[in-house]
């Protein structure tokens, strides 16, 4: 997938929660749309993405807490209002993903939605996740509703399904939407729950998640299963070229260069991969 790829996994949990964030995380970036009424919102790599309604918004994805009023200056300049952002989403219960959605909520007012799983570590502001600790607590949230596998979220018109893909973290969720375009073609669009094995979780013989494992094995093949045209992940550094892609996006280039069918295969063959030898290395550590 490239150095882009390598240096997003390597960085993901390399940074205390409140300091020192890489740069990538908080550089702000113009709000374009991708696809439809896919905007995006967030940061040079900490992923938000804005899906505009009749009836109101959907936001997944809030960034590190930091990245709340950037994120609200992105949505503004579209044109749209945080005040109609009506639920919160998220891939994924880490500081990088849903830091913000505490705040995020009492500038909206919108629900938080998340997995039965994921619940938990986001009401405990960190605290509950499977192996990071107090260096990685961010504000605690209230979820309004905790969705299970299948699950939907409508808004306006705007189908969202819940794909539970856990391993990085429990509760782990992949969002799926098809929509068309203002042509009439219809695109599968995949908001991407992370595969990513972070530096020193534990694969084998975990006491905090005894089938990790076998949660990740599962996670890749619901993926892997998912039609997908347009891959959308938390963090934009796992998308090739995408500084370039949002510049296109942002003359309009018709068609977007955000469709690409091979997208998702690809970065799955990339993760699956590391996901492979990390286990491999931690099972032949246990054999000698």
């Amino acid at each position: 997938m490239g150095l882009l790829v390598s240096v997003a996994l390597t960085l993901s949990f390399a940074f205390q929660a409140g300091k020192n964030y890489p740069a990538n995380w908080t550089n702000p970036v113009e709000p374009f749309n991708i696809v439809g009424n896919v905007y995006y919102v967030g940061t040079e790599d900490l992923a938000s993405y804005l899906i505009t309604t009749p009836a109101g918004s959907i936001l997944i994805e809030t960034g590190v807490d930091p990245n709340v009023d950037l994120v609200a200056r992105n949505i503004a300049t579209l044109g749209f209002k945080v005040a109609d952002v009506k639920y919160l989403l998220t891939t994924q219960a880490h500081f990088d993903h849903v830091g913000g959605h505490a705040r995020m909520k009492q500038l909206s007012g919108a629900q938080v939605i998340v997995s039965e799983a994921d619940a938990p570590v986001l009401e405990g502001g960190g605290r509950g996740d499977y192996h990071f600790g107090p260096d990685f607590y961010f504000p605690p949230v209230h979820v309004d509703r905790r969705i299970e596998d299948g699950d939907t979220v409508r808004l306006g018109g705007t189908l969202l399904t819940a794909h539970l893909t856990p391993g990085h973290t429990k509760g782990c969720t992949t969002w799926t939407l098809d929509l068309k375009d203002a042509d009439g073609t219809t695109h599968h669009v995949v908001f991407a729950g992370s595969t990513t094995v972070n530096d020193g979780v534990k694969l084998v013989d975990n006491p905090n998640y005894s089938r990790i494992a076998d949660d990740y094995r599962h996670a890749f093949e619901v993926l892997d299963r998912l039609p997908c045209d347009v891959f959308l992940p938390a963090h934009t550094s796992m998308i090739d070229d995408f500084l370039e892609k949002a510049s296109a996006a942002r003359r309009r280039t018709v068609p977007s260069r955000f469709v690409d069918p091979e997208a998702l295969r690809a970065f799955l063959r990339y993760s699956k991969q590391a996901f492979d030898t990390k286990l491999a290395a931690q099972q032949a550590s246990l054999r000698r």
